[in-house]
């Protein structure tokens, strides 16, 4: 047998024995076989709320807890050994893998994985945040699409077109390698576009992978009887 193959048989083996020890939260593994498939059952990564490292925490929902890949990429690889997600999402096992010092590969047909994926893998200072926000010529954006109103208030409408504008100029979406600062700007604004607490910019909605159609956020707002806030 060659050498690579022997040592994923005895990774195999090695995890498979490991899942049927597992106790970290005080769990016995159930093991057992139904219509010829072998079954492990346990609680394997914690239950718990918001346990991830911060940089896991985005508003961009249906994924899975930062903890699954965490115990596969322990067990399985060693530290500057490459991760690879074909169907990546916003990113939680690329970014886990570079926390956890692998090499850090994805792919998704979906664009705005790498716009959620990429910014996280190399923050930039948070000095570097305000000045570059600063430069955002915040007075020049125009609305583009009335029916957008019904999520944003005008005012706030105007300063996400000025901000889609330079954006556009600065760090075009064909840009594979864009300016940190640029690409973690746009990363948040992604997230923030629109939600339910008043730290998204939209008024009261669903945020953007749960949305909502345009009439029936007007009939949202006007059972609420609340148009959406300016939001800066």
């Amino acid at each position: 047998m060659p050498h690579a193959c022997r040592a994923l048989t005895q990774s195999a083996e090695t995890i498979l024995d490991d899942i049927r020890g597992f106790n970290a939260f005080g769990g016995t593994t159930l093991s057992f076989t139904d219509l010829d498939i072998p079954y492990l059952v346990n609680e394997f990564w914690t239950a718990g709320q918001r346990q991830s490292h911060a940089i896991q925490e985005i508003s961009y929902r249906a994924c899975f807890k930062a903890q699954l890949p965490e115990f596969f990429i322990g067990r399985l690889t060693a530290p500057g050994e490459a991760v690879h997600d074909p169907f990546m999402g916003r990113g939680t096992t690329p970014i886990q893998a570079a926390l956890m010092g692998r090499r850090p590969l994805g792919n998704d047909i979906n664009p705005l994985s790498a716009l959620l994926t990429r910014p996280r893998l190399a923050p930039p200072p948070l000095a570097a945040l305000e000045p570059r926000l600063r430069s955002v010529p915040w007075d020049t954006g125009r609305i583009e699409r009335d029916d957008l109103l019904a999520f944003y208030h005008p005012d706030t409408l105007r300063q996400i077109g000025a901000l889609k504008s330079w954006l556009a100029r600065r760090a075009p979406l064909h840009e594979t390698a864009p300016d940190p600062v640029d690409d973690w700007i746009r990363m948040v604004a992604l997230n923030r576009l629109t939600g339910h607490s008043p730290g998204f910019f939209s008024g009261r909605t669903m945020p953007p992978n749960q949305a909502v159609s345009i009439d029936a956020q007007i009939r949202m707002n006007a059972k609420s009887g609340l148009p959406p806030p300016p939001r800066d």
